[in-house]
Order: C-alpha cells, then sequence, then structure tokens
C-alpha cells in the first residue's frame, strides 16, 4: 500500500535484484531499483536512506527558523491539533459502515498516518471495507490474498475478491484475474477466460495486457477467440450500464 508502479499504478511492487552493470557504479546508491509484479515493469526509487537524510534537513531548517522567530517576537499559544479529532470522526465512522471510512482506516493503521501501524487492523478493516463494496479494497485485499502479504496465502478466496473487483472494472483486477486464469491459479486454467480478461485490462491501457492478450492467440482457435471477444464485450458494456446507474 505504499509505492505504486508508474506504468499502470499497481501496489504490487517488489525490491528488485541489483544487475551486474549497476553494480558496477561507483559511489554510494540513492535510488533503488523495484519491479511491479502485475506488469513487469521495473523502475527506480529514491533510497530510504536518502529520504530519511532529506527529512533531517528538513526538520533542522524548520528548527532553526522557530528559534529564530521566538527569540524576538511573543508567540501566542499553538492551536489544539485536530489530528485526534479527524481519526476520531472516520473510526466513528467506521464502526457505523461507512465504506470509504473503513477504507481509509485500513490505509491509516498499515502506513501509520496519525495511528500506530497495525497491520492485522489495516487488513481487518480492507477485508470490511472490500465487503461492503469498495472496488479499491476489493482488489486489495485480493492482491494481499494472493501475494500472501499479511495474510494466509489464499488463491481461492484471491480469485474471489479479484473477481468482484474486475467485474466491476477494476483494470488492475482485470489484469491480474487473466494471470490468474491463464496459469491455473485459484482457478481452474481457461486461456478463453484468460483472453478475455487480458482484452478488458488492455481496452483500459494496463500496461502489458495487450502482449498479454495477443499472446493466448496462438493458443486460442479462430472460433474461441471470436467468443472470448463477444464475452468481453457483453462485460464491458454491462460495467458501463452499471457504473452510470450508480
Amino acid at each position: 500500500m505504499f509505492d505504486k508502479c508508474p506504468a499502470c499504478g499497481s501496489l504490487n511492487v517488489r525490491r528488485s535484484r541489483l544487475r551486474a552493470s549497476e553494480t558496477s557504479a561507483p559511489g554510494p546508491r540513492h535510488r533503488s531499483p523495484h519491479r511491479c509484479r502485475d506488469c513487469g515493469e521495473r523502475f527506480w526509487i529514491i533510497s530510504r536512506r536518502v529520504n530519511y537524510a532529506l527529512v533531517f534537513v528538513a526538520i533542522a531548517l524548520v528548527a532553526g527558523v522557530l528559534a529564530w522567530n521566538v527569540r524576538g517576537t511573543p508567540q501566542p499559544p499553538a492551536p489544539a491539533p485536530t489530528t485526534d479529532e479527524t481519526l476520531a470522526e472516520v473510526i466513528t465512522r467506521a464502526e457505523h459502515n461507512d465504506v470509504a471510512a473503513e477504507y481509509k482506516l485500513a490505509h491509516l493503521y498499515a502506513g501509520g498516518g496519525g495511528i500506530e501501524t497495525d497491520k492485522r487492523k489495516a487488513q481487518s478493516w480492507l477485508e470490511r471495507a472490500a465487503e461492503h463494496g469498495n472496488v479499491e479494497a476489493q482488489y486489495e485485499f485480493g492482491n494481499a490474498l494472493r501475494e500472501g502479504s499479511g495474510l494466509v496465502q489464499d488463491y481461492e478466496h484471491a480469485a474471489q475478491w479479484l473477481a468482484r473487483a474486475a467485474a466491476k472494472g477494476h483494470p488492475g483486477a482485470q489484469y491480474a484475474l487473466g494471470e490468474m486464469y491463464h496459469f491455473g491459479i485459484g482457478l481452474p486454467a481457461d486461456n478463453v477466460k484468460a483472453y478475455v480478461w487480458f482484452n478488458l485490462a488492455a481496452a483500459q491501457d494496463v500496461a502489458g495486457a495487450t502482449v498479454q492478450r495477443d499472446a493466448l492467440l496462438r493458443a486460442l482457435t479462430p472460433q474461441q477467440v471470436l467468443e472470448a471477444q463477444a464475452e468481453a464485450r457483453e462485460l464491458s458494456v454491462a460495467t458501463k450500464k452499471s457504473a452510470a446507474a450508480h
């Protein structure tokens, strides 16, 4: 739930190993390679060490400015912080089945934004938001089950949650579901279904989806291709009608 792939926007990214040509570069490394597990995109992000250094410098500068101002000018009392009030409101709304608050609280617990980090509570609220129909939560929870990230790895339930999000038009879920059908992970291997979901993801410009879809053409008969394309059209129309109704 932290770094995003610049190509497809997926949160399913992991640090990548340095290549031989990259390890030979002299001097300290200020960036580290990462790879997206959904589309395969490899990209670089600023390393944590550099981020920590920048934060330290910023804090030092702010402290210096404050100290300079305090010496010459009487300061009024600081206003009471509103973070706790805002957090309390989010918790209250989440406890009353507000799906947006549930999803937000899941991210707060995951990232420690104004609240102590608690991965188990983060996943619990994420599942609750998914159950109440939040499409992003359904995708993220399905992905967490697929990867075994903070949860016991469970391909069968991962496929079910990703299917819910994919049916509502979530591009990342459509691509992930295409992969699961293609490789038979959590679902019976089915190249026709895989083509359907890769085709829908490609229509939403998901990186790598076009390549995956077209590669499947060699494994399908002409009749299967026509059936898969007809199913993709029907799903696309149904998704648009559902979105317009809401």
